[in-house]
């Protein structure tokens, strides 16, 4: 999937379930979560209905759901679009602003550097 999904905040819980138990049922779903179930029908709903999720009929009243994106695919999808809208696509700016604010430390920097090495 290369076009962005439109996963809105309130959807992830449900997603981040869904990628790690794939094929789950609602209730099965609901069991990962805590909160209101009525709201999750709804937000699941809107993940079947906006081609996210992937619900099949096990029985007239029974369905399974799968995510039709990877939590990978929907990562590198929003990295792109956060390097893009906050950075204006520089790595570069984004890195220097990111070990600045986040205080790397020094063996944390390292770490980064050798893994730039090795790639």
């Amino acid at each position: 999937m290369h076009k962005k999904m439109n996963i809105a905040n309130s959807e992830l819980p449900i997603m981040k379930v869904l990628w790690e138990h794939p094929n789950l049922t609602s209730p099965e779903i609901f069991e990962h979560l805590s909160g209101n179930k009525n709201t999750f029908k709804t937000l699941l709903q809107r993940l079947v209905e906006k081609n996210v999720v992937t619900s099949t009929e096990i029985n007239s009243r029974v369905y399974r759901y799968n995510a039709n994106i990877s939590r990978d695919e929907y990562t590198a999808i929003e990295r792109k679009g956060f390097l893009q809208k906050v950075f204006d696509g520089s790595k570069e700016k984004m890195l220097l602003n990111f070990v600045k604010e986040e205080n790397i430390t020094k063996e944390e920097l390292q770490k980064l550097l050798d893994m730039i090495e090795r790639d």
